[in-house]
């Protein structure tokens, strides 16, 4: 499955930066995001906690490439504070290219925690994001609200729900 992934995201870029056969054709230009919520968490323990993201945007046609790093802190079983950080990638396809932009989009990448009792966990994580992203152009950044949900570990023993508010520019 990793195999699978990593696959798909490597074919992804090499389209991404392939020369266009159209002239005059111009580079995409990536936007950069911030976004901030709360995740709803099944780990060693359930419950919710804080969750920020800095967050890349690379657009292709009506897909988007995404690169992301979450972070969020939780208060899990025992009374044990644990810090973990989410780096991943997402395709994503945006469903009405206007003003209001409805996406979904799957993805993969690791949860790993910097923080807190042993063990430490590093595992893969799967997810799947609905969201909508707004912008006018007369102002200088876009908004985003998304779901994103993922599954952690083999046979997903742990798992997430990512409600975010973003900017982008």
């Amino acid at each position: 499955m990793r195999k699978l992934i990593l696959g798909t995201f490597a074919g992804l870029v090499l389209v991404a930066l392939s020369p266009s056969r159209r002239l005059g054709a111009q580079l995409p230009i990536p936007s950069f995001g911030i976004a901030g919520g709360v995740s709803q968490f099944d780990l060693s323990g359930a419950g919710t906690a804080p969750f920020g993201a800095l967050r890349l945007d690379l657009p292709i046609s009506a897909l988007i490439l995404e690169g992301s790093l979450g972070a969020f802190r939780t208060n899990e079983q025992f009374n044990a504070h644990r810090t973990y950080i989410v780096p991943e990638g997402q395709l994503q396809i945006q469903l009405f290219p206007m003003f209001i932009r409805p996406y979904v989009g799957v993805g993969g990448g690791w949860v790993r925690e910097v923080s807190g009792p042993d063990p430490r966990r590093n595992e893969m994580t799967l997810s799947a994001s609905a969201g909508i992203r707004a912008g006018l152009p007369i102002l200088p950044f876009s908004i985003r609200a998304e779901l994103r949900v993922r599954g952690i570990g083999s046979g997903f023993g742990g798992s997430a729900a990512e409600w975010t508010l973003g900017l982008s520019k």
